[in-house]
């Protein structure tokens, strides 16, 4: 195991962003979450955190005074997540405004037992019905660069009332919790992409109520007027359409090119208003998908590329919690799992940002695991320094470093 003897010094000014956020136990604290969490090689609970802690670094804690952090320190995880994400739309150049996307999701957790908050029987699409908690998700991105953003525990009506909360469902939980709060850089714009699960006039009303956009996917059965016509399913208003009314459309996805063919019409959602709405066919023989966007100005490829984006969600999911713990936590306390989530996600904008400072126009863009392998290298080399430093072994920096740097590894 590497034994963290500082704050890796990539993550130094990262952190700093951070400490007017934190009394300054709670900064310590913070730092030292960040660092672990980033390097720790077993599962990301506390009391692993801790042990991955050098006995003898700085302002070092017991395991109850990390467990306090998370769950009685006074700091605020939502705060963290804006200051986060002022920093992502800092380094991504968005003073000059563009199009942000925040995507939003669900996704659970197994769990034993029956005293972890919000705990439960939900069906997960991916593995049928479970035993755990439900998480509404999000991501923010820009140009292709995205970070989780935040994450809330879902709790059912009755979980709610023993908890003294007002009970919402998730589409009020991706409002009032999510998107509302965002706040992003002037001249900006948001679009908030979801599939169709989550479509809901009430949410969409209330986005479009802020002055945002939306893209998501609908289906078949969903009511549509088309222009001068009267309510119809979208599925009956496809095959109102020939073979030769498709336009082909090919756009970028994942780094490969993808085509379909599609129609695009302008069409009213009753309770919304206009949309712009797509269907689309991968292949002739798919069944078509149906996609509709509030902003009426942007062409189907366009909204393609939007709704293809989503995936970066899924991304998100899968990434953070095999590189980086987002499903380690073992607390049973609601804030205090949402506050651990929220280091997670913070670990991974900070390895973000650290890469967009370092790289070059040559440089291939590196996987969260490459970064992450990159910080447990450096964590590992501090380790090794500060032993030898102990010792006060002559030339070091001629001597170790200097093998250490022909080896490959930057110190």
């Amino acid at each position: 195991m590497i034994k963290l003897v500082k704050l890796p010094g990539e993550f130094v000014s990262f952190a700093e962003g951070f400490r007017d956020l934190f009394t300054k136990p709670s900064y310590g604290s913070f730092c030292h979450m960040l660092g672990a969490v980033a390097v720790c090689d077993e599962s990301k609970n506390v009391e692993n955190l801790c042990e991955t802690l050098a006995a003898d670094i700085d302002d070092k804690k017991g395991r109850s005074s990390y467990g306090w952090f998370f769950n009685h320190a006074k700091w605020d995880e939502d705060e963290v997540a804006q200051r986060k994400a002022d920093m992502f739309f800092e380094a991504s150049n968005l003073k000059k405004g563009g199009w942000i996307l925040l995507i939003i999701d669900d996704t659970y957790k197994e769990k034993k037992g029956m005293h972890t908050a919000g705990v439960g029987r939900f069906y997960d699409h991916s593995k049928g019905h479970i035993w755990g908690n439900s998480f509404v998700t999000s991501v923010l991105q820009f140009k292709g660069l995205f970070i989780p953003h935040k994450a809330k525990m879902y709790l059912k009506e009755e979980d709610a009332a023993s908890e003294g909360l007002d009970f919402k469902t998730k589409p009020e939980i991706a409002f009032d919790d999510i998107i509302k709060p965002l706040k992003i850089p002037e001249l900006s714009e948001l679009m908030v992409v979801f599939d169709s699960w989550w479509f809901s006039v009430n949410l969409i009303n209330k986005t479009l109520g802020l002055g945002h956009q939306l893209t998501c996917q609908i289906k078949s059965d969903k009511l549509i007027i088309p222009e001068n016509s009267s309510s119809i399913q979208v599925q009956e208003y496809d095959k109102e359409f020939k073979t030769e009314d498709q336009e082909k459309v090919k756009i970028n996805v994942r780094g490969k090119k993808k085509k379909y063919k599609v129609i695009e019409r302008i069409v009213e959602l009753k309770d919304i208003g206009k949309v712009k709405l797509i269907i689309s066919r991968g292949k002739q023989k798919q069944k078509p998908k149906y996609y509709i966007c509030t902003d009426i100005k942007l062409s189907a490829a366009d909204i393609l590329s939007i709704y293809e984006d989503r995936w970066n969600i899924e991304t998100g999911h899968r990434e953070s919690n095999q590189k980086l713990g987002f499903k380690d936590y073992q607390m049973r306390d609601k804030e205090a799992i949402e506050r651990f989530i929220q280091i997670v996600f913070s670990v991974w904008t900070a390895l973000l940002l650290i890469e967009l400072e370092n790289e070059t126009e040559k440089d291939k863009p590196k996987t969260i695991g490459k970064m992450v392998k990159q910080i447990k290298t450096s964590s590992t080399i501090d380790m090794i320094k500060e032993i030898l430093d102990h010792f006060n072994l002559p030339n070091l920096e001629k001597g170790l470093l200097k093998k250490i740097q022909k080896m490959g590894y930057k110190t």
